[in-house]
């Protein structure tokens, strides 16, 4: 006489809608006319509401999770579902889960599949598993594909951060088409915020206290607290400066972050500053002395022509007006407090920019020599690309071998992580170096117009930028120490690569550099023009 084998059924929907309609019902009542046949009795009916199997770890699959732990404490035959891909959507997952199940004593079975222990039916049952792991990564792939698509529009596809008003969940699966817009209440109150701690006057303490005074727990439902202003001012600085941030970007980050169709709250200077305050915050949370003030733009820059020492700035306040101006606060420098009109010393810079300005004959013959090295330079990388394309393939097929002797048998444990970990250094090597030749998304001609426009208008460009920029820029064009004198005024001071070709352009009576020469110039600027 037979004895009746005991089992356990499993169905699952991943969706609501799938919930509301007759999935369920129908995986049920399928099942167990599969069991009446096979002369199973079933112990335990176990569901899974609008949960996704694509991940076995999940922990929305409480059900699964049940069934699992109900097969190992009691004795079960049989483990019954609709089909393979209700049991798991992951290869690696349904090979995993099904080898403890059979520990226990357990068996799977599929009732619109041939699934078994005989050689054709592990083959097809591997075919199943592999295709249900397909299925999944195509569906997440496009989901992440449409998400991706929405960020390059400028349009941010999840729930937008605090101080915008987000739409997305009003109409029932209607997705966003239009950019979030701002809170009336919210947004202007952060904006003011921002800004203020951007510029120091506001600690990140103080804009706790300044949220608990107003009434934006009320209006966003979120308790003003330390770490909901750290989010503020971390994670969510980037979408309030206008852009969004890429969860998916390239290895070359070029594509990190989207410029957003939103209202930005602060600018991008402004997002500077705050990060650039957040790096170098004292452990007491108060505020520093704000040696970014756009008012004073050369203090700590231009160095006292006695001491050599950075110059600072101070506003005096005289009966009727108030007077800007530079001077020397060192101890023993016989310029300490001789004050310099912060107009006559700002004049005197904006006069030096426009005396440094690269004439037209230079930008053109520089720009001519550097497209030149650009292309000879392009076409050694692509050969190189080449080369490397063909290796890659090669380790490529020698990893995919590795799996396959590691399956047969061939190769043990040990053996297989050393000859894998090997194969995917000089994998990990070869992407590099095809990362690093790969040159056809840089736009060069674009780069040297940008380029052109920022050294042939110095001045206006120094007025534009904003602190700490602005510094930056400084550096960029004075890298050495520069010193104002009332009668000399800032002399002859060092000046950055692209100015002292330019001067060498100029020294020639034929108006000609050597080509060689220009060449090995320009190749020394790669360090030294960098915006870091």
């Amino acid at each position: 006489m037979n004895k009746t084998k005991r089992g356990v059924i499993y169905i699952r929907v991943s969706s609501d809608e799938q919930v509301d309609g007759t999935s369920l019902e129908f995986q049920e009542e399928a099942c167990r006319k599969y069991c009446e046949q096979k002369g199973i009795e079933v112990v335990e009916i176990f569901k899974d509401e609008g949960e996704s199997a694509k991940d076995l770890s999940s922990k929305n699959r409480k059900e699964f999770l049940r069934a699992f732990e109900f097969c190992r404490k009691n004795k079960i035959d049989a483990f019954v579902v609709l089909r393979v891909s209700r049991f798991a959507r992951n290869t690696e997952d349904h090979f995993a889960v099904r080898k403890i199940l059979s520990k226990y004593g357990t068996t799977l079975h599929s009732v619109t599949e041939p699934i078994g222990n005989k050689p054709s039916e592990k083959f097809i049952e591997t075919v199943l598993a592999g295709a249900a792991d397909y299925d999944n990564a195509i569906r997440r792939q496009q989901c992440v594909d449409g998400m991706s698509q929405k960020l390059k529009q400028g349009i941010w596809p999840w729930k937008a951060p605090v101080g915008y008003i987000c739409d997305h969940n009003k109409k029932k699966d209607q997705k966003k088409t239009e950019p979030d817009q701002p809170h009336p209440d919210v947004f202007p109150l952060l904006q003011k915020l921002l800004k203020q701690h951007a510029k120091e006057l506001i600690s990140a303490k103080g804009i706790v206290d300044e949220l608990k005074r107003s009434d934006f727990k009320e209006w966003t439902g979120i308790e003003p607290t330390k770490q909901a202003v750290n989010h503020i001012l971390g994670e969510q600085l980037a979408f309030y400066t206008g852009w969004l941030k890429n969860p998916w970007p390239s290895e070359d980050g070029s594509d990190k972050e989207f410029k957003g169709k939103h209202d930005a709250m602060i600018t991008d200077g402004e997002r500077l500053a705050i990060e650039n305050i957040r790096k170098g915050k004292g452990g007491q949370g108060g505020l520093k002395k704000c040696r970014n003030n756009s008012k004073f733009p050369l203090r700590a820059f231009v160095r006292c022509p006695s001491c050599h020492r950075p110059m600072t700035a101070s506003t005096s306040t005289g009966e009727y007006n108030k007077f800007d101006y530079y001077h020397c606060y060192f101890d023993g420098c016989p310029l300490k407090h001789k004050s310099i009109p912060k107009a006559e010393m700002e004049d005197a810079f904006i006069a030096l920019l426009q005396k440094i300005v690269p004439t037209q004959a230079f930008t053109a013959y520089f720009e001519a020599v550097v497209l030149g090295h650009f292309q000879n330079q392009t076409a050694e990388m692509k050969k190189s690309s080449s080369v490397h394309g063909k290796e890659l393939a090669e380790l490529q097929a020698k990893r995919k071998s590795i799996f396959e002797m590691r399956e047969s048998g061939v190769y043990t444990t040990e053996e297989f992580r050393e000859r894998m970990e090997d194969v995917k250094n000089q994998i990990g090597v070869i992407e590099a170096a095809i990362s690093e030749s790969n040159m056809d998304d840089y736009d060069l001609e674009d780069g040297l117009a940008h380029a052109k426009q920022s050294i042939t208008d110095l001045a206006s460009q120094w007025l534009k930028l904003e602190m700490p920029i602005r510094k930056k820029f400084q550096k960029l064009v004075f890298p050495a120490e520069i010193c104002y004198d009332r009668n000399l005024a800032f002399g002859t001071p060092q000046l950055g690569s692209i100015f002292t070709l330019n001067e060498a352009y100029l020294s020639q009576n034929d108006n000609l550099v050597p080509l060689s020469r220009l060449e090995l110039e320009t190749n020394s600027l790669k360090g030294n023009c960098s915006t870091n």
